[in-house]
């Protein structure tokens, strides 16, 4: 799709830049615009999909629990006493 995207662009331009009526100039020029900007999305989502882990490699609720529990040590409580500070 991204690359078909990327050829409705071009031939966008090339309506733009062979027209002699500036209304269609202007209409093939948008159209390149806008289906260049979809084709940049196209490619950049794939890149993006191509390198994202898949949902099977992430933490389960398992493990995730196990995880805060690790996380979760309780702090021993201080047998001294707090120094008291001489009143001025």
């Amino acid at each position: 799709m991204r690359w078909i995207l990327l050829l409705l662009a071009v031939l966008g331009f090339g309506l733009g830049f062979s027209a002699k009526a500036p209304g269609l100039m202007g209409v093939g020029f948008a159209l390149g615009f806008v289906f260049l900007i979809a084709a940049f999305f196209a490619f950049a989502a794939a890149r993006v999909a191509e390198t994202s882990r898949p949902d099977s490699t992430l933490l389960t609720d398992k493990d995730l629990n196990a995880l805060r529990a690790s996380m979760r040590k309780p702090n021993a409580p201080s047998t001294s006493p707090t120094p008291r500070h001489p009143a001025a």
